[in-house]
């Protein structure tokens, strides 16, 4: 397939995007066009690009009037870079043309947006209980937002009922129903956006946020954005990662795509970066981090994740290298407050960490991870109050945020509110039902708070997600069905968590001599401990049931395997006392092993 047409598209992405201020989407778009093969003449794969349509009478007057515009739209966009909105919004407020009544409600929606915004950062700065009359103001505030998006919200529809709405203005609509709170009005408008002009990334990442991916297939949303051409892989791609981490299977096919049309784009390499980080697989995240860093020394996008990831490596020297470049670079970017935030709670100065991230949000009120991570830092300075506002912010600016919900958890945990603690977790295992660790911090809960059956059901639900918390959701099913009098599914699990035991050794853990692949070799006492009381019921199971050979086999294990990974001596003696007892019945097949 020829490259030139998908160059097009891109240089005039990047040329429209611009004209409206809508930077982030232009930024994309000139990313993904430097991207391209510079010397390839055909694409390595089929490209589907929009369909192309007679430009209708409707067009035609649109490009009429923007072209008869033009004089003030330069003006208007100049005011509008100086972030003068309000002049903006007063220059064009005669303007007819789609492009110039983009600008100018925009700028409407920014400036109040502005506004509501200014209040807010101030009652971000007290430490103290608001007084009144400030807690009045931001009412005032967000009342006269309310309003102005109101007002914009009607002039758009009006406009759209007596001559129809560009792409761009759907996009704008979009954005004004979602800031209402009409969420599937706005999917709907935007869904209209992107399939009119795809190449506005901007008009994708909202369409995402609207998206309830609890309630909504996700094949129902990939077949109602197929006609998008490739854009429709970038957003999949994108919200798979979000959504689920990328641990969808779909997500490589996607990728696989966008990597063959860019084979040097930031985007992709990022969204590969990321999926590592959220399966947890940081080595491989750190290290595609890096190589971005490397072909892009000066880009701040991104660099808070990577600075989590340096965090949970408790790599500090790296971390502290990231911190100090991202301050020279720009100081007064909430990515950077955020890596220098990460940089002092590597080194437990968590009232500086705090102080960061509270400078993140003095510039951004709305950056999702300060005010998670600031949530993180007050559990670790044991200020409950203060983690539960955090959190809270958190869900407020993304409800599908499962970190804020799992830290909410957390919190009314440590409170000893098992209730409003189980509630929850089921919100984070929701956006993350994959996600072992959610499952198992609710089955944890549940125990807590005497519910076992719910228990039961949330241990086995976390065995069908990652493997991290596998050893644990089957040690604690194990001791749930043996406390409710179920020994045969007591057993089944115990017999689980030996065979994991046995398939997981510890890399640097020498194996017993003269036992070779049955002793037992985890990391710990406390886990061999588990193994060996997992091993003696076990042994007692199948006692009772008569495999004297059988029961005599995990007795062995105990014994032989305690030299190597220290298990307690109460339970090595345990296992010789139930021995001797199977001994003296006359059961010595294997007595030898052992004396």
């Amino acid at each position: 397939m020829d490259v030139a047409p998908l160059r097009e598209q891109l240089r005039n992405a990047t040329q429209d995007c611009s004209a409206r201020g809508l930077i982030f989407a232009a930024k994309w778009a000139a990313e993904q066009l430097c991207s391209l093969p510079a010397a390839a003449e055909k694409l390595p794969v089929s490209l589907v690009l929009p369909k192309a349509t007679e430009t209708n009478e409707k067009e035609q007057r649109w490009a009429v009037q923007d072209a008869n515009e033009h004089d003030q739209m330069l003006l208007g966009k100049c005011l509008f870079d100086m972030r003068e909105f309000d002049r903006v919004a007063s220059h064009l407020q005669e303007c007819k043309g789609p492009r110039a009544i983009f600008l100018k409600l925009y700028s409407r929606f920014l400036s109040s947006d502005k506004e509501a915004g200014s209040v807010d950062k101030e009652e971000h700065g007290q430490e103290e209980m608001v007084v009144s009359a400030e807690e009045s103001e931001q009412r005032q505030a967000v009342a006269r937002r309310k309003r102005e998006l109101v007002a914009i919200r009607d002039e758009l529809e009006q406009l759209d009922r007596a001559t129809g709405l560009d792409a761009f203005l759907l996009y704008l609509l979009g954005l004004v129903l979602k800031a209402l709170g009409q969420r599937a009005q706005a999917r709907s408008a935007l869904l209209r956006s992107v399939h009119e002009y795809p190449c506005n990334w901007s008009a994708w990442q909202l369409l995402e946020t609207c998206v309830d991916a609890v309630r909504q297939p996700i094949e129902s949303l990939s077949t109602e954005t197929r006609g998008a051409g490739w854009m429709h892989h970038a957003f999949m791609a994108q919200m798979l990662v979000e959504q689920f981490g990328g641990s969808n299977q779909d997500f490589a096919v996607h990728v696989r795509h966008l990597q063959q049309l860019f084979p040097e784009s930031p985007f992709v390499q990022g969204l590969l970066a990321v999926r590592h980080y959220s399966m947890r697989e940081f080595e491989d995240a750190s290290r595609l981090f890096a190589q971005l860093q490397k072909t892009d020394p000066h880009r701040l996008d991104l660099m808070d994740i990577y600075s989590n990831i340096l965090y949970v490596m408790e790599d500090r020297a790296r971390l502290g290298e990231l911190a100090h470049r991202c301050a020279q670079l720009d100081r007064f970017r909430p990515e950077t407050c955020c890596v220098i935030s990460n940089y002092y709670s590597l080194r437990r100065e968590h009232e500086k960490a705090v102080g960061y991230f509270q400078r993140a949000l003095q510039l951004d009120s709305k950056y999702l991870a300060a005010w998670t991570l600031m949530g993180h830092e007050f559990i670790e300075m044991k200020n409950t109050a203060a983690a539960v506002d955090a959190y809270r912010h958190a869900v407020d600016v993304d409800e599908r945020d499962y970190r804020a919900w799992y830290g909410l958890g957390q919190t009314y945990e440590m409170l000893n509110m098992p209730h409003y603690a189980c509630s929850y977790y089921m919100r984070a295992a929701a956006l993350r039902p994959y996600d072992s660790r959610m499952w198992c911090a609710l089955g944890s809960c549940y125990e807590s708070s005497g519910q076992q059956r719910q228990a039961i059901e949330s241990y086995r639900r976390a065995l069908l997600g990652s493997a991290e918390n596998e050893a644990m959701a089957i040690t604690r099913l194990a001791h749930l069905y043996e406390d409710s009098g179920e020994q045969a599914k007591a057993a089944y699990y115990y017999q689980l968590l030996v065979e994991h035991a046995v398939k997981n050794p510890l890399s640097d853990q020498p194996a017993a001599s003269g036992v070779g692949s049955s002793a037992l070799h985890v990391s710990g006492n406390g886990q061999m401990d588990e193994l060996a009381a997992a091993c003696l019921f076990l042994a007692a199971f199948e006692n009772d049931r008569g495999n004297m050979a059988v029961a005599q086999r995990y007795l062995v294990q105990i014994v032989d395997g305690a030299s190597s990974a220290g298990a307690s001596q109460q339970r090595v003696e345990e296992a010789r006392a139930m021995m001797r007892a199977m001994n003296q019945k006359g059961y010595c097949c294997l007595a030898t092993l052992v004396y």
